[in-house]
């Protein structure tokens, strides 16, 4: 009889602590949740090198994706048709329908719900839409103001890997990790968020 209370005791206080310990977890992921509510709704801060104006270089990079998907596919990418220019910045300084990827330093990222993007001078950066098949890869490379855009990258009649390799070989010939970065960025398709309903396919590397 003494064994079995111990028993149900000890039963009992796994499913106290398990309780607690998963109301704690819960609790946790709810402040998580919430922290990162509120840092994805917040305006982003100005971008710290002022050569780079994050709304104008967001805007670029989407009216260039627009563009992309227009010759490709014959089809604009944004659910803005009705506007003359489609909105690709939305009020908090995020993307809209694609993403940004720091091949430079692969912490800075921009995505729709995600935090500040950073442009950073002598960084070349990954970015396509999100849709895949219609994600089509452009790498630029900021430079003293400057964006060097190669656009749909490996697709026909877009730019070649090779061209941005050795175009980044000279260009980075005296940073110490350049090898680290020229590694990234023959790997740019893992530095990106891709999602589709019912098409998977991509019609370029």
């Amino acid at each position: 009889m003494f064994i079995k209370y111990v028993f149900l005791m000890i039963v009992i206080s796994v499913l106290v602590l398990s309780s607690n310990t998963y109301s704690q977890v819960a609790a946790e992921n709810t402040h998580l949740i919430n922290l990162r509510s509120e840092e994805t709704s917040k305006k982003c801060e100005p971008n710290f090198d002022t050569r780079y104006n994050r709304v104008e270089v967001l805007k670029i990079f989407g009216t260039t994706l627009n563009k992309t998907a227009i010759d490709y596919d014959n089809a604009a990418y944004s659910i803005k048709k009705t506007l003359k220019t489609p909105k690709v910045v939305n009020n908090n300084e995020r993307p809209i329908g694609f993403f940004v990827f720091d091949l430079t330093d692969t912490s800075n990222k921009g995505t729709p719900l995600g935090r500040c993007m950073e442009f950073k001078d002598n960084h070349i950066y990954h970015f396509a839409l999100i849709h895949t098949p219609s994600s089509y890869s452009h790498l630029v490379f900021l430079e003293n103001g400057n964006l060097k855009i190669f656009k749909a990258v490996n697709c026909k009649n877009g730019d070649s890997l090779d061209d941005v390799i050795n175009y980044l070989n000279r260009i980075l010939k005296d940073i110490e990790n350049k090898d680290e970065i020229l590694e990234r960025v023959r790997n740019y398709r893992e530095y990106g968020i891709y999602a589709t309903v019912d098409d998977d396919s991509l019609r370029c590397p």
